[in-house]
């Protein structure tokens, strides 16, 4: 009974206090509260994860860390820097504090990715992916994780980052398939064979302008790295160097695929029909009608 009365009592004090950011709508107080007592009990689990699997009976040192993890999520730190998990495609992924913490609308981006293996390159025994900007790896390891014929590089220029992404491949046990490169963009694959050779390049790039950057939410200002948001003056100087240079990597009938931010798929939709490297260019859109990932075909070599 106890455990009980903690619990709705916690329930209710989050209920109340708990602000959840629109970009991390799949959190709420009830995922959130299992999530941190499993975690106080020494269970690492996402939010997602946690509504899933039976609440431990935590003792009274339990509670008392779970009395400071909930001051340290009421105070503004993401529920995900405390869990050290976050949720991503049916998969729980580890990272710290100070990383960059992937959100829920990039599962279309990985998704697009997915389908397109499934659907063009079955057949094939061996795809070759490369995943820029690749974080702690969430868009890389699904790819590897749901589609066993493909080989999948990735690379950020944030090292802590790509810490966390080996320690992800390990845990997913899928270090024959998927290998992370600490280096900016395409700069690791110049002399690895790559170019004409890939099938897939796919992108999920920092897209905000830098003055917005500067008017963040603290809990994402504060707790996640600029390097993840920052994009430049307009939000757009990584879709420049991702459209211009991909041509050189990609085999005939490849794909370029990458998320774009709110209002910017028109314009780089647009763009890339002017450019003669790429065709069958799609707009795909999220639940909201809007635009968010840009796939395009390779058609000239």
């Amino acid at each position: 009974m106890e455990q009980e009365q903690k619990y709705n009592d916690l329930l209710e004090i989050l209920k109340g206090e708990l602000i959840i950011l629109p970009d991390k709508s799949e959190e709420n107080a009830r995922n959130t509260l299992h999530a941190l007592w499993h975690t106080a009990f020494g269970n690492r689990v996402s939010a997602i994860l946690a509504e899933q699997i039976e609440l431990p009976v935590l003792q009274l040192h339990h509670f008392l860390v779970l009395d400071e993890y909930l001051k340290e999520r009421l105070s503004g730190v993401p529920l995900a820097h405390l869990t050290e998990r976050q949720h991503f495609l049916g998969m729980d992924f580890i990272l710290n504090k100070g990383l960059y913490i992937p959100r829920k609308e990039t599962e279309l981006l990985a998704k697009t990715a997915i389908d397109t293996i499934k659907k063009e390159f079955e057949e094939l025994t061996s795809v070759n992916i490369i995943d820029l900007c690749t974080g702690i790896g969430t868009v890389a390891l699904a790819i590897g994780y749901y589609c066993k014929n493909t080989f999948v590089y990735g690379s950020d220029i944030f090292e802590p980052a790509i810490i966390a992404a080996k320690i992800n491949v390990k845990h997913f046990s899928l270090e024959n398939r998927v290998s992370f490169y600490h280096a900016n963009l395409f700069d690791p694959f110049e002399s690895l064979s790559f170019k004409n050779k890939t099938h897939i390049i796919v992108c999920a790039p920092p897209y905000i302008s830098s003055l917005k950057v500067k008017q963040m939410p603290l809990e994402i200002s504060n707790h996640e790295p600029s390097e993840a948001f920052d994009a430049g003056p307009y939000g757009l100087s990584i879709f420049s160097k991702l459209i211009s240079k991909a041509p050189q990597y990609l085999c005939k009938n490849g794909y370029l695929i990458f998320e774009c931010g709110l209002g910017q798929g028109e314009f780089l939709a647009n763009r890339m029909i002017t450019n003669e490297h790429y065709g069958n260019i799609s707009k795909i859109c999220d639940e909201n009608g809007n635009v968010r990932v840009i796939k395009a075909k390779m058609v000239r070599e």
